[in-house]
C-alpha cells in the first residue's frame, strides 16, 4: 500500500560520533536478530515501540484502524504518521495481498493508474498514461504539461527535463501522446538512475523554485524519526533508503494531488527480521504534492480467536514544500487529513481482503 499524496488540508550527513554510535549499535543488535521484534508479545512490542501505548489486540482485531501523529520533527518539511491494524490472515498471506494490492478501484483514494515494472524500467513501462481517466484532475495535469518548458512551476522537474518537452497538438483524449511520451520517458530516466545509482543519483527537482535533492530530503526523514530510524535498521541499511541494495520491485502511479494529478514513482523492499517481518515503500519521485515518502511496515504473527492473524505497525514519513510553510493549528490540520487518508486507504485494503478470502 502506499500514500502518495499530501491530503489537501496540509498542503545526509550524521550529526557526530555521538549520533553514530547508538544507531551503529542498534544496527547491531538487529542484524543479530534481537531488537524487540522477536519477543513472543507482539502487542507489547507494539506498545514500546510505536505512540500506541494503549493498543489492544482485541479492538484492532475486531476492524479498528489507530492512526496519529509521529512524534514532531525537526525538519520543517517533513511530517509522520503512525498506524496500527490488524489483518485476519497469516503473516505470509498478509504479506503477499500488501504487496499486489491495489487502490485504483476506490475512487475516494484519488489513485487513477497503478502498475509495476521489472528491471530498469523503459519507456514502455509507461504507456498505461495513455488511458487515464479525463477528469479534471488529470487535465490540468496535461495541460501544465503543455505549456513546457515557458511554464513549469506547477510541475517538480529538472531544468533539463522540462526543457526536453518538444510540445505537440493537444489531441488524443485526456492525455495527448506527446505528454504520454515525455512522461514516459521522464519516469523511465529516472528509474533507471535511480537503479544504477540509488537516490543520489536522480536529477533533483528545479522547476519550483528551489533546488530539492530527494536523497537529503530521505536522509533527514530518516534522521528526524527517532526510534524508527533504530527499529527498522534492517531494512534501512540493506536498501536504498540508507545507501544499500538495488530496489526488489518498482512501480508507478497516476494520482491527484490537490486537484492537480501527479505520476510517481516507488520502490518496495521486505525481509525477515526475528519471528516478523517489515516492508519498505520508498517513493523517490513524484511530478507534484510531496518531494518524497517513506512508508515502513513492521509485522508480527499473532493469533485472535485461535486464528492466525497479522499485527501491522506502519510509520508514514512524508516530505513536502508546503508543510515547511505551515505552523500551529495550519500543521496540525495537515496532520490530521494525513490520518485521515491512511486510515481511508487501510480501511479499504481490509475490506478487500475480506472479500477476497
Amino acid at each position: 500500500m502506499k500514500i502518495a499524496k499530501l491530503p489537501a488540508a496540509g498542503r545526509g550527513e550524521s550529526r557526530g560520533l555521538s549520533f553514530l554510535i547508538p544507531i551503529q549499535l542498534a544496527t547491531a543488535i538487529a542484524a543479530l536478530g534481537l531488537i524487540g521484534t522477536t519477543k513472543a508479545d507482539p502487542i507489547g512490542d507494539l506498545r514500546s515501540l510505536s505512540v500506541f501505548k494503549d493498543a489492544d489486540l482485541n479492538k484492532l482485531a475486531s476492524g479498528d484502524v489507530l492512526a496519529t501523529r509521529g512524534p514532531a520533527m525537526s525538519f520543517a518539511r517533513g511530517l509522520s504518521v503512525q498506524s496500527a491494524y490488524v489483518v485476519r490472515a497469516p503473516l505470509k498471506a498478509t504479506l503477499g495481498y500488501q504487496q499486489q494490492w491495489s487502490p485504483v478501484r476506490h475512487p475516494e483514494l484519488r489513485v487513477y493508474a497503478q502498475s509495476g515494472f521489472s528491471g530498469r524500467g523503459s519507456p514502455s513501462d509507461f504507456q498505461g498514461l495513455a488511458s487515464a481517466p479525463g477528469n479534471s484532475s488529470v487535465k490540468a495535469f496535461a495541460d501544465a504539461t503543455l505549456k513546457l518548458p515557458q511554464s513549469a512551476s506547477k510541475l517538480q522537474l529538472s531544468n533539463a527535463e522540462a526543457r526536453s518537452f518538444s510540445g505537440g497538438g493537444s489531441g488524443g483524449g485526456a492525455m495527448p501522446p506527446s505528454v504520454v511520451a515525455f512522461w514516459s520517458k521522464v519516469l523511465a530516466d529516472r528509474a533507471q538512475s535511480f537503479a544504477s545509482g540509488g537516490l543520489s543519483g536522480l536529477a533533483p527537482y528545479e522547476t519550483s523554485g528551489a533546488t530539492i535533492r530527494v536523497d537529503q530530503e530521505v536522509a533527514e526523514l530518516v534522521r528526524g524519526s527517532g526510534n524508527v530510524r533504530s527499529n527498522f535498521a534492517p531494512i534501512i541499511d540493506s536498501s536504498p533508503i540508507g545507501g544499500g541494495g538495488r530496489p526488489q520491485s518498482q512501480s508507478w502511479q497516476l494520482f491527484d494531488a490537490d486537484g492537480l494529478a501527479a505520476v510517481s514513482l516507488s520502490a518496495s523492499y521486505s525481509r525477515p527480521v526475528g519471528s516478523g517481518w517489515q516492508e519498505a515503500d520508498l517513493q523517490y519521485y513524484a511530478s507534484g504534492g510531496v518531494y518524497a515518502v517513506l512508508t515502513f511496515y513492521q509485522l508480527w504473527p499473532v493469533t485472535v480467536g485461535g486464528q492466525d492473524a497479522t499485527l501491522i505497525w506502519r510509520v508514514d514519513m512524508v516530505s513536502a514544500s508546503e508543510l515547511g510553510e505551515l505552523r500551529g493549528v495550519e500543521r496540525m490540520g495537515s496532520g490530521a487529513a494525513m490520518m485521515r487518508e491512511i486510515q481511508k486507504s487501510v480501511k479499504a485494503f481490509l475490506r478487500d481482503y475480506s472479500g477476497a478470502r
